[in-house]
């Protein structure tokens, strides 16, 4: 009976053993993936910041081909985690917005109904397809505005069914999670674009109220109040904004405007001027237009 029992314990120590090396390559093969991971979006975002430096010093061709570098990492970084939702997700969103960045907007849309049908239940997944319309409609909103004999809603049927599947997919993510601040304020960036204010008011005081911690949301309610012509209120938004990112570009321009329609111009040219020489800064490095990759 003894030795039974020591054949048994040596059995369970060897079973043990065995199951800690395996847990421990596990976690070292986790650790080994995320270090992976972190390294791909690294280059990718080196690439992005490279492609706006040839911009601003005019190569375009050298700059496309910084662009290529960084949608080729994406493309692997997508290939390669497929069982990790998260970084997929976060991979595919860079992609798609650096795709609507550079105005392909087919290949965008494709990767966006290639990510729903991967995840259709996932909320992120719909607000990755919500915001990345909206952009498409700002870009050709841009676009039409710098048109030779366009003007800004030279097509607005087009913007409209732009900003009301924007609209669907942020309702789709709000039914999967309804206290998803991110899909509230994109809510109400659609329902802005549609030129329905109100809604769009009632959507950006959901966003604040489950996360008032949310530069962004704040930002666009200033933006919003400020297009209602409530520009002491949008400056109220603003301010809460900069208080939160002391540094957003947008937030310090836009009440650079409100302080303007105000008649409050010393404080408005105080605001602009620290936005360009801001601004100015970050060109000189390549991270102005990637803010909203990082």
């Amino acid at each position: 009976m003894r030795l039974t029992r020591s054949k048994q314990l040596e059995d369970e120590y060897r079973v043990r053993s065995c199951t800690g090396i395996i847990l421990l390559l596990a976690a070292f093969a986790c650790l080994c993936i995320s270090a992976s991971a972190s390294t791909m979006e690294e280059d990718a975002d080196h690439w992005i910041k490279e492609g706006y430096k040839q911009m601003w010093k005019g190569s375009f061709s050298q700059a496309n081909e910084s662009f290529e570098k960084a949608l080729q990492i994406y493309d692997q970084a997508i290939a390669t985690r497929p069982g990790d939702i998260n970084a997929t997700l976060n991979a595919t969103n860079k992609k798609v917005l650096l795709l609507v960045k550079l105005e392909r907007f087919d290949e965008a849309i494709s990767t966006l109904d290639s990510t729903i049908e991967s995840y259709p239940e996932n909320p992120e997944a719909w607000k990755i397809k919500g915001f990345a319309l909206i952009n498409i409609a700002e870009k050709k909103i841009t676009e039409s505005s710098e048109a030779e004999n366009g003007t800004v809603w030279s097509n607005t049927a087009e913007l409209d069914c732009i900003y009301n599947q924007s609209l669907q997919a942020f309702q789709r993510a709000l039914d999967l999670d309804p206290d998803d601040a991110e899909a509230w304020r994109g809510r109400a960036l659609a329902y802005s674009g549609l030129k329905d204010h109100d809604e769009a008011l009632k959507a950006s005081d959901k966003a604040v109220e489950i996360d008032p911690g949310y530069g962004l949301a704040w930002l666009d309610r200033g933006i919003l109040l400020l297009e209602m012509g409530r520009a002491e209120e949008a400056i109220g938004a603003l301010n809460r904004a900069l208080a939160i990112q002391p540094d957003n570009l947008n937030a310090l321009s836009t009440k650079a405007e409100a302080l303007t329609v105000l008649g409050r111009y010393q404080e408005a040219e105080a605001a602009f001027y620290q936005a360009m020489d801001m601004d100015s800064k970050r060109y000189e490095t390549g991270d102005s237009e990637v803010d909203w990759l990082l």
